[in-house]
């Protein structure tokens, strides 16, 4: 993975977002396909790793998903907060090569109890190929990533299902800027979404699906590697929709 490299140091470093800080927001008008079920919820935006610009990330999302969603937004860089939080969605927008310094095993079994026992988990872009050696979290995905090409490309987005709250809000087609991320069949129980192409081109693969894991609800978008893609608002709405549509 190529682009925009920075290390967990100077994140934690820079970044005022990396302490742990809360943001508020209100519900706006004309959001979201599913509102949440009720008061104000607590989501977890886990970033860091390599090969993106996570505090971009970082400072983007927590300014426009309380536009849409009536949400606390705590911003983590690794597990620790898997030990003590109260949470109802995770946030998923990391890349890391591996666990070691970042979750630990007792971290992993404990992720994976809080979604199967109802909380929400949307896996945005790298995330999905995080830990590549934790073979555990690929059932909570239903999918495996295998490879990308280049990095700096226009992706077009179809959407395929308009009849799910995560898309039904969507235009039919959009653009994004990133990488064209390929994956393995997904599994049974996933429900596809959108697929996307590199502009230009005929071959579209699974972008955009969600699935349950146990009682809880994941949505995985694989768009998009580039901070400008996170400042339109069909991929704004894409990330808040499925925010919502995670949350118990």
């Amino acid at each position: 993975m190529n682009g925009f490299n920075i290390s967990r140091r100077d994140f934690l470093r820079n970044s005022s977002f990396a302490i742990a800080g809360t943001v508020g927001g209100i519900l706006a008008s004309g959001g979201c396909g599913t509102p949440p079920r009720s008061g104000k919820r607590k989501a977890v935006l886990w970033v860091g790793g390599f090969a993106h610009d996570f505090d971009a990330f970082a400072e983007i999302m927590t300014e426009f998903l309380p536009k849409y969603l009536n949400i606390d937004i705590e911003v983590v860089t690794d597990g620790s907060f898997l030990d003590s939080s109260n949470f109802d969605v995770i946030i998923m927008n990391h890349c890391f090569e591996s666990a070691d310094g970042v979750l630990t095993d007792a971290q992993k079994t404990t992720l994976l109890e809080k979604v199967r026992n109802g909380a929400g988990v949307v896996a945005v872009h790298a995330s999905y190929y995080s830990f590549p050696e934790w073979q555990d979290i690929r059932e909570l995905y239903g999918a495996v990533f295998i490879k990308h090409d280049d990095v700096d490309i226009m992706l077009d987005v179809r959407v395929t299902d308009k009849d799910h709250p995560v898309t039904s809000t969507l235009p039919d087609t959009f653009e994004t800027h990133s990488e064209l991320y390929q994956s393995t069949p997904l599994t049974k129980d996933c429900r596809l979404l959108a697929v996307a192409k590199q502009k230009g081109t005929d071959i579209e693969y699974p972008s955009v699906w969600t699935k349950n894991y146990g009682s809880g609800r994941v949505a995985v978008i694989l768009p998009a590697h580039w901070p400008d893609s996170y400042k339109k608002k069909p991929f704004q709405k894409l990330i808040a929709n499925s925010v919502s549509w995670v949350l118990p």
